[in-house]
């Protein structure tokens, strides 16, 4: 289905619904709320149409106001489509900023500022920041992250951007927050809590840990006796000093004290011993013991509210402070960051002595996404046309897509609007042009938590009836249908024991073969998997790789652009903009390695940075050769970009400039992807060139990121896999929205503390009495359904839903949100669970609402795809054949025989890029000469990975490094085995192979054969000896091993016996999350390559701590100062599992004297090596040098002896040997 009135020309466009209130309203303001899928940009172009044909206005006295460079852009053409070119050119369309810039530039001496002031914008801003932090002592310390100044950088850049656009000055903080002794004090009494409850009311007291007799109930009863003495105790001290109790959030604190004492007494008639879970209670609600094993159900408890909202207001305080420096550096410069920008053009607007001069310009303003508003922006539009002479407002958006909150956009502004104009219109518009009623429904029905949302209805059609489908599009270019399909279909995903992305990807490759229950075949551009979170996208993405379905994620993992990419699109700037001179620097700094003092050679000469690359002399340069290569470069480039059209330019960039071997292999995939965005964004013309608006847009789609405005794409030969905020604006014919649980959507591991910033918002509020006490999940809760809106709006034919419930209450053992909110007095008005939504289950109750009326069209299809998984398929395609090339069904016999002829030619090195086409020509008799051996005229371009020439046109090229343990290790026996074994991956040699690297031969094999047999026995879910005794055995045998039976079996009987300090249960027995866990952590801090490794196994204490473990198959105990492995683990599993780790430590299962243990260390413990020497190791193997070598006895088993760097003799010895010693 379409919009019948977005084709552009000059067909008439005829108001449909209530469009027509729209076109002949002529209030001071009118605001329309329209749904999804109703027209905004059509409307509001309607509008502007309707009245320049009508004489109402004049084309120039007309200003539309937009968001983003890409909507701006937008309208401006579709205003060019519908009227005649001098007409639209009359027409100012401007973004808020833009609009901004030029109005404080055009009156910057007014304002005391310079007409070529500087923009302050994101990046900047968080250098000056950085600067602030580094130059100036705040007296605090990060109290999140690493504590590193990157992450310290990072928070009060978010702190200081959050207040800005929420419009609080400096000076309105430092009024609203208690000072500091205040707030030390506050914090004092955070902290005996805290102690108390660490010592009394955690699992280190016994009658909580084991809490199964009459006895343990009546300790763990006095002990929360106590707990609230001490509460008592705090608010006498607060009473005994009024000056101290004057402060607003003193007594805000005072009241919530005594409410937690109520919670004590409610706790206290809650324990039972008939219901063990219960026994959690003390340690989770006043302890903020919360997200373990038996506590994972709970997302915030009393004393956590009080602890992160007292912290975070001492570090708000500190804040503060750099905050105001950060206002006082940009006044000192002369300089205007973006919310600032619209401050000092509303300031304009609202001098009455030059506002008339500004405002006289227009008549009309128009508005569009105006549910994206934030407080400046709502200030500027008022101040720019509230007034008898003042131009006319038309507002238009949709309440129920604002989702954009987290930047202080407020969904509210439509409705604010009646408030501030006298004569104002309010129109809604819900019919729907873009999707099916059964879609429409399902939103209709659905509750939405605590909003109300628009009601939609479908474009000529009664409700209550099943459509028409003779203008129905299938995949075969045919129309019309004789049944009706599945328009809204659901899958129960907890009753498939496969993944959810699996789901996916299986529902995607039924849809495209053809095969899906009661929905005809779809193609690639039908269909579009809209989720949640990036996290998302890529399971998505990887499920679709697996079954080699052509697919496009929009924006980055992270939102975030690589090094090595960062340098191709400054490379790419280059080429299109002459005095892009820190792009250029880029290029010359990092792809052609010019020296430091070149680079300030170039700076200092006159104009743009591209004259003096051609024009500096060559004898002033230390290395001159590598600038002359950047010339030529640059002037090829320079002339294929003058005749190519983009898709041809590209790859002869990527043949002239050979980035990717600058690039690490993730970044070399990204390369890929590039080229794929260039097809699909030079379908429309073959002819279209690089340029400066292609750039904007292939930067937008890398850095797009699940919280950006930045808006997908929709690939005309991809499935395309977006975040809902990327496929804002979108619309495709099948969608699929997977992952519909609580525990995607809205769980989080400590909700009080990632609502930090939201505590501080309800202080700086008047719409809320208390921080402590009041709900401030509501709107939270209320964007996110407002995210389901959109992600289902999305659809126009079929809509697929993946969802399963999320229980709060957990299992037998675990505490459950009912228990815990049932000891919450009626004074706290939030809940344990944090952000509730229930999303599957109203999700549920609406589809079931609607499948009532549409019983053909409206289906649970949860069994179908369940059974479609244990389907042996009797043929494989080949799915890069697709609809216009040919496709080649191949049997799963032939299947399996061509695979095992492969492996015999891939083992006898017979396997060839080349020869691989030569079956695929039998057969044919085509023609087409198919190479099938090895000689020189298979080196073509259509056969190899590279291009030819780059093989005779090598030059010194960086190596690509990535540092692990075992390197680290080897580099610090000899720098240049280090760079033969782990940067270039030389060759042995011969007969080297199988080799010890010293007399522990037998050692090393049974450590390897554990480890291996440790992560089987992880996947394979044994769990008992006797299965880790079948495994081990198994292994030996296969690998010819049976001599080290015994020994292997010793370590398997050991690990069983293994036990640690402070718990009854055997390290066997705790909970494991994860086996050989590989690691990558990337920009380590003066660390060129990335560091990486495997960890042995990570478990969680009977206490539901996150452990790291390293198994040791040794006889000798390692000294923990020297465990420089065990901090780079716990390092990794903190980034990867997002908690802290409690402790490291390794497990002895080797021949040890203290027999099978466990001996565990704390992280920040003084006993393990500090991460600076860890770094200093790491720095070290960081510049690898083939030259630099320490001969010595470890020579006599290096597989590259052959080089002659040992000592002297060692070759006589080798060659003395035997082969029985060589093995």
């Amino acid at each position: 289905m379409g919009e019948p009135e977005r084709e552009p020309g000059d067909e008439e466009l005829e108001p449909r619904g209530n469009q027509d209130a729209v076109l002949e309203s002529t209030a001071a303001c009118t605001s329309v709320d329209a749904g999804a899928g109703t027209g905004k940009t059509t409307t509001m172009l309607m509008r502007i149409e309707h009245a320049i044909e009508t004489g109402a206005v004049d084309p120039g006295d007309v200003l539309v106001l937009t968001f983003a460079n890409e909507a701006a852009g937008s309208i401006r053409d579709a205003v060019a489509d519908r009227l005649d070119p001098e007409t639209a050119a009359a027409i100012d369309v401007y973004t808020y900023h833009s609009f901004c810039h030029r109005l404080v530039r055009e009156y910057a001496y007014y304002l005391g500022y310079s007409p070529e002031f500087d923009v302050v914008t994101d990046r900047k801003r968080r250098r000056l920041i950085g600067r602030l932090l580094a130059e100036n002592d705040y007296g605090f310390a990060a109290a999140t992250g690493d504590g590193s100044p990157a992450e310290l950088t990072a928070d009060v850049d978010g702190f200081i951007q959050e207040m800005s656009q929420e419009d609080v000055t400096p000076g309105e903080l430092q009024k609203a927050l208690p000072d500091v002794r205040t707030l030390e004090l506050l914090t004092e009494f955070v902290l005996w809590l805290e102690r108390r409850a660490n010592e009394e009311l955690s699992f280190d007291a016994e009658a909580l840990r084991y809490f199964n007799a009459e006895d343990h109930l009546e300790t763990a009863s006095e002990s929360l006796v106590d707990y609230g003495k001490l509460i008592q105790y705090c608010r006498e001290k607060i009473d005994e000093s009024p000056a101290f109790g004057d402060s607003e959030v003193v007594r805000d604190v005072e009241r919530y004290l005594e409410i937690l004492q109520d919670c004590v007494t409610e706790t206290i008639e809650t324990l039972s011993l008939e219901e063990r879970e219960t026994k959690q209670l003390p340690r989770a609600l006043f302890y903020n013991r919360i997200r373990r094993d038996a506590t994972d159900r709970i997302e915030q408890s009393p004393f956590g509210r009080l602890k992160h909202y007292v912290e975070f207001l001492r570090l708000a305080r500190h804040y503060t402070d750099v905050y105001g420096d950060y206002h006082d550096a940009l006044e000192n410069r002369g300089a205007l960051d973006f919310d600032e920008l619209v401050r000092k053009a509303t300031q304009l607007l609202n001098d009455e002595s030059i506002a008339s001069e500004i405002t006289d310009r227009w008549e009309q303003v128009y508005c569009d996404e105006f549910q994206d508003t934030d407080e400046t922006q709502f200030s500027l539009l008022t101040g720019l046309t509230d007034g008898h002479d003042r131009p006319s407002l038309f507002a238009i958006g949709d309440k129920d897509q604002a989702i954009y909150g987290w930047r202080g956009t407020d969904r509210r502004g439509l409705d604010r609007l009646a408030s501030v104009y006298d004569d104002h219109d309010a129109v809604e518009l819900g019919l729907n042009f873009r999707s099916r009623q059964e879609i429409l429904d399902l939103t209709n029905c659905c509750g939405y938590g605590p909003q109300s949302s628009k009601t939609l209805r479908e474009a000529d059609r009664t409700p209550g009836e099943y459509g028409d489908y003779d203008d129905y599009e299938r995949a075969d270019d045919d129309t019309g249908l004789e049944e009706p399909p599945d328009h809204v279909v659901t899958i129960e995903s907890g009753e498939i024991d496969r993944p959810m992305a699996e789901q996916v990807g299986t529902t995607v490759s039924r849809l495209l073969n053809g095969e899906a229950e009661n929905v005809p075949r779809r193609r690639l551009e039908d269909v579009a998997v809209v989720v949640r979170t990036n996290r998302h996208a890529q399971a998505v993405a990887e499920a679709l790789e697996s079954r080699r379905i052509p697919y496009e994620v929009s924006g980055s993992p992270g939102g975030d652009v690589s090094p090595g990419i960062r340098t191709v699109l400054s490379y790419l700037r280059v080429l299109v903009d002459s005095d892009a001179d820190a792009h250029l620097r880029r290029v010359l700094f990092y792809r052609y390695r010019l020296p430091e003092s070149d680079l300030r050679t170039l700076q200092q000469q006159d104009g743009p940075l591209v004259d003096a690359v051609f024009e500096v002399d060559s004898e002033t340069l230390e290395r001159p050769d590598r600038l002359e290569r950047a010339r030529d470069h640059l002037e090829t480039l320079a002339e294929y970009r003058r005749l190519y059209p983009l898709s041809g330019f590209l790859r002869r960039f990527r043949e002239v400039t050979r980035l990717e071997w600058f690039l690490t292999s993730d970044e070399r995939a990204e390369f890929d992807r590039i080229e794929r965005f260039v097809d699909a964004y030079d379908a429309d013309s073959m002819l279209r060139m690089l340029s400066a608006e292609f750039l904007e847009a292939l930067e937008n789609t890398l850095e797009g990121s699940e919280s950006e405005r930045t808006r997908g794409t929709h690939s005309s030969d991809y499935v395309d896999v977006m975040t809902v905020h990327q496929a804002k604006g979108l619309e495709f014919d099948t969608v699929l929205v997977p992952f519909l649980s609580d525990e995607e959507w809205c769980v989080e591991a400590d909700y009080a503390r990632r609502s930090r910033e939201r505590l501080l918002a309800a202080l700086l509020s008047d719409d809320l009495e208390s921080p402590l006490r009041s709900d401030l999940a509501a709107e939270t809760v209320g964007e996110e359904w407002r995210v389901l809106h959109v992600a289902l709006t999305r659809a126009e034919n079929h809509l697929f839903l993946f969802g399963a419930e999320y229980d709060y209450e957990g299992e037998d053992a675990q505490l459950g949100v009912e228990t815990a909110d049932a000891c919450l007095p009626d004074a706290i008005e939030w809940s344990t669970a944090g952000q509730r939504m229930d999303l599957w289950e109203s999700l549920t109750e609406s589809f079931e609402d609607v499948r009532e009326i549409y019983p053909e069209t409206v289906a649970d299809r949860t069994t179908e795809l369940a059974r479609s998984s244990g389907v042996t398929p009797g043929s494989i395609t080949y799915y890069a054949d697709y609809e216009d090339r040919q496709v080649e069904p191949l049997r799963t016999r032939e299947a399996i025989e061509t695979v095992h002829q492969l492996g015999r030619l891939l083992r006898d090195d017979a396997l060839l890029p080349a020869a691989d086409a030569a079956s695929y020509a039998d057969g044919r008799d085509d023609g087409v000469r198919v190479p099938g051996a090895r000689r020189l005229s298979t080196l073509t371009e259509e056969t190899v990975r590279f291009p030819v020439e780059t093989l005779s046109e090598a030059t010194e090229l960086p190596v690509a490094i990535s540092h692990s343990y075992t390197a680290m290790e080897t580099h610090d026996t000899c720098p240049r085995k280090h760079y033969l074994d782990h940067v270039v991956r030389a060759i042995d040699d011969p007969g080297a192979r199988g080799e010890t690297s010293s007399g522990d031969g037998g050692s090393r094999v049974v450590g390897t054969v554990f480890h291996d047999v440790a992560e089987e026995a992880f996947y394979r879910e044994y769990e008992s000896r006797e299965e880790w005794h079948e495994a081990a055995t198994r292994q030996l045998t296969a690998r010819g091993l049976t001599d080290h039976r015994e020994d292997v079996l010793a370590c398997v009987d050991r690990y069983f016996g293994a036990t640690a300090d402070g718990f009854d249960r055997p390290v066997a027995d705790w909970d494991q999350l994860a086996a050989e866990l590989p690691f990558s952590l990337a920009d380590v801090a003066g660390v060129t390559g990335n560091v990486v490794g495997y960890v042995d196994s990570v478990r969680r204490t009977p206490d539901g701590e996150l452990v790291v473990l390293d198994y040791k198959a040794t006889a000798e105990r390692a000294d923990p100062t020297e465990a420089v492995q065990l901090v780079l683990y716990a390092r990794a599993c903190e980034q990867r599992f997002d908690e802290p780790v409690s402790a490291v430590g390794y497990v002895y299962v080797g021949d040890v004297d203290s027999g099978p243990r466990a001996e565990l260390v704390d992280p920040e413990s003084d006993e393990l090596p500090e991460w600076e020497s860890v770094l200093e190791t790491f720095v070290a193997a960081d510049d690898p040098d083939y030259f630099e070598t320490t001969p010595g006895n470890h020579c006599r088993y290096c597989p590259h002896r052959s080089l002659g760097c040992g000592p002297d003799g060692l070759e006589d010895r080798r060659e003395t040997r035997g082969r029985p010693q060589a093995r």
